[in-house]
């Protein structure tokens, strides 16, 4: 029963992590609003909820407990710093003296050998290319990317700067978004309320902005784990094999060779 119920458990857990959907949603007018809803809970990210303070906690005795407790993570972390340094210096000490016991010789043999089992540099290249590819695309594709508003209002110092500025952000409006529908999922263009202005009255550039993005943690994970196969498959391909010796002949070829040499003494 116990393991029947640990196995649902686990099945219900992979279920979850591949279906459920967090979505991101920025919003920015007065100040940035950011926040994250997974499961239909929303969690506010920004801006940060105020700390509130009680003075009963700022008494001698409390304030003392906090400085010694701090003082006290502070050895211990400073002690696990000082074993771990001493490990690496250790380590460093002895693969130095084990070199020191070669001659150069054997030095330039064993870095010949190291980089002969590594694949070719130009090949190694082509494989990061194609998994940074692979990855790039299969992450972007689980990206569900939505317009709600996206209001601005351009200003700037002359009339000059900010039709620049407006005919930049313009501009640049349609590519990203035709960006975005290829390599991604897009939503609400059509019905977003999109509207870039200009204000000749001011130099400050004002924006009105809600937007957000969700995506399934199953996608993102089945898409790493896709990437991560491929570069194994292909990091084995690139591989360079171990070369077999040919100098010595194999027992086949010694029994072939023994019976040529009786048949030559009959004869």
């Amino acid at each position: 029963m116990i393991a029947l119920a640990i196995i649902l458990g686990i099945i219900a857990l992979f279920v979850l992590i591949f279906t459920v959907r967090v979505r991101i949603t920025v919003e920015m007018k007065d100040e940035l609003l950011l926040s994250v809803t997974a499961l239909g809970i929303t969690f506010k990210i920004l801006p940060k909820k105020q700390k509130t303070y009680k003075l009963s906690n700022y008494t001698k005795k409390k304030i003392a407990k906090r400085d010694r407790a701090a003082h006290k993570k502070a050895q211990k972390l400073a002690a696990k710093k000082a074993r771990r340094d001493a490990a690496k210096k250790q380590k460093k000490k002895e693969k130095e003296q084990e070199k020191a016991k070669l001659t150069k010789k054997e030095l330039k043999e064993q870095k010949k050998k190291k980089r002969e089992s590594m694949p070719p540099i130009p090949s190694m290249i082509g494989l990061f290319l194609r998994i940074i590819k692979l990855l790039f695309s299969g992450l972007f594709k689980k990206f569900h990317f939505h317009v709600d508003r996206l209001r601005i209002k351009v200003g700037g110092a002359d009339a000059a700067q900010i039709a620049l500025i407006y005919v930049a952000i313009t501009n640049g409006l349609h590519p990203l978004f035709a960006f975005l529908d290829k390599y991604s999922n897009l939503h609400g263009v059509d019905k977003a309320d999109i509207e870039i202005s200009t204000d000749y009255l001011s130099e400050d550039i004002v924006a009105d902005v809600k937007l957000g993005f969700s995506t399934s943690l199953g996608g993102i994970l089945g898409a790493v784990l896709k990437a991560a196969f491929k570069f194994v498959l292909g990091w084995i391909k690139i591989s360079p094999k171990p070369a077999h010796s040919t100098d010595s002949p194999t027992p086949q070829k010694d029994r072939t060779n023994e019976l040529v040499s009786s048949a030559d003494k009959a004869s």
